[in-house]
């Protein structure tokens, strides 16, 4: 059950507020006001709570990459790719596409020096393995290591001299969608080499012999990418955005599921969310959704308390699939309400580190007639603000995020100066002068720029003040 705790707020007592609605993004449902509050010792900073969803097509076809910032989405086919290794340093995960209809089975007769002995017999009752869903690094390749030897990474081994991971193992991929050739594939697989610069060379060929062919996945061909993706007939491919642009995936995966009638789980394909490498994520659900939005800081400082149930964690699937479930009586899906996430959402913004948190809850899911999943997102994060060592002069900006019109509060601020806007990586991309010695709120139009973060710089002959907004 939820607990109805309130929470006492030191800056409601008195405080006068406007509130200002904007339209936002086509997909956007639902707008509940940016709340400004008048000016306080300690001014209360609310955000706007905004609805979203999801949409990975009929039959979950897509993998939808979702940046929590801004609502941009980027999606591949979700059978794009049969097979992935890591880009992360000192790292040798190798993940297989299970929702592209890959199985994969260890090879129990030889190590990748039989390779062209290759024998399937009996391949049906050879050991199985599936991808962590916990943990990154758990790749279906790394399920196996030998404990007894620290260097052995299952699928290799690694050299601490030379920084190379050797293979010796030998694997045979399973295909039920059209891999190489047509139809069914039986394909043996062979891990070669990881080189110290996180080049990944292998083997694969048809049990029979044929189509045999050497590759490499080369670390540059993914750089800003958490994982190089292969496709057995395509060869490379690229279904990942830049590491910068998305904090969630909306995707499918093999997960421990407890039949209907008892017994011990078994492996099912399920639908849910998984959180970019790095990211972490907590859960939350003794607390509702209006007593965590009326206090921020206490929810920020709550999650970020290590051995609590709702600490922030690296786990990829925190989010997971366990929100919803369908109820075979009345046919309909139901959705927990109540369960409440927060996401760190981490970004590097002219060459400094940027790190907000969101709180999310789910509200719909169609099912696999469209693969919607629908919930609601609110910054936690209090509205940027920023203090000059020359002068203590404070600046707001919001709506944050913004669509078309930024407002810039900077009501101690008294002079004629010059505003810059930089991308995330540093170029100026608007500059203009701006008096303020009104002392009242100044309007900056950003309908132009593209959806991203960007700093606002003011520069007056005393001060200077950096602040960053995000652009929808």
């Amino acid at each position: 059950m939820t607990k109805s705790l309130q929470f006492r707020h030191p800056h409601l007592r008195g405080v006068g507020v406007i509130l200002h609605h904007q339209k936002i993004m086509k997909k956007t449902h639902i707008i509940l006001g940016t709340v400004i509050a008048t000016l306080c010792s300690s001014p209360l900073k609310a955000q706007t709570v905004v609805s979203d969803s999801v949409a990975m097509g009929a039959g979950y076809g897509k993998a939808v990459y979702y940046n929590i910032r801004t609502g941009a989405e980027s999606s591949a086919p979700i059978d794009q790719w049969h097979f992935s290794h890591t880009t992360v340093s000192r790292d040798n995960c190798i993940r297989i596409n299970h929702m592209g209809g890959v199985e994969v089975y260890a090879y129990p007769k030889g190590d990748n020096s039989q390779f062209s002995q290759f024998d399937t017999t009996g391949w049906a009752s050879w050991k199985k393995f599936y991808n962590d869903i916990h943990e990154h690094e758990k790749g279906a390749l790394n399920q196996s290591p030998n404990a007894s030897n620290m260097w052995d990474f299952s699928w290799g081994v690694y050299d601490p001299t030379t920084k190379e991971v050797t293979g010796d193992s030998l694997y045979l991929l399973v295909i039920t969608t059209p891999g190489v050739g047509s139809g069914k594939s039986f394909v043996k697989f062979m891990p070669i080499k990881q080189n110290p610069n996180g080049d990944f060379i292998f083997r694969t060929a048809l049990v029979d012999g044929t189509f045999d062919k050497t590759d490499t996945l080369t670390q540059s061909s993914a750089a800003g990418k958490s994982y190089k993706y292969y496709h057995l007939a395509n060869g490379d491919v690229f279904p990942e955005p830049l590491r910068e642009d998305w904090d969630l995936l909306f995707t499918r995966y093999y997960a421990p599921t407890t039949p209907p009638g008892g017994g011990a789980p078994v492996m099912y394909p399920t639908m849910g969310v998984e959180s970019k490498r790095g990211t972490r994520v907590a859960k939350v659900t003794d607390y509702n959704w209006d007593m965590l939005a009326s206090s921020p800081k206490q929810a920020i400082a709550g999650i970020k308390i290590p051995g609590t149930p709702a600490e922030l964690n690296k786990d990829m699937t925190r989010i997971g699939g366990d929100w919803k479930s369908f109820d075979n009586t009345t046919g309909r899906w139901t959705i927990q309400t109540d369960w409440n996430y927060i996401v760190e959402s981490v970004r590097n913004i002219a060459g400094k580190g940027d790190t907000a948190y969101y709180m999310m809850s789910f509200t719909g899911f169609t099912g696999s007639s469209r693969g919607e999943s629908q919930f609601r997102k609110l910054l936690l994060t209090p509205t940027a603000s920023a203090r000059t060592a020359l002068k203590q002069v404070e600046v707001k900006l919001f709506p944050n995020p913004v669509q078309n019109n930024l407002m810039i509060w900077a009501p101690e601020h008294k002079s004629l100066s010059m505003v810059n806007i930089l991308a995330a990586d540093g170029r100026m991309v608007s500059q203009q002068s701006i008096d303020f010695s009104a002392g009242a709120a100044v309007n900056v139009d950003v309908t132009n720029l593209t959806q991203g973060t960007y700093w606002l710089q003011i520069n007056s002959a005393t001060d200077r003040v950096q602040l960053p907004f995000v652009k929808h």
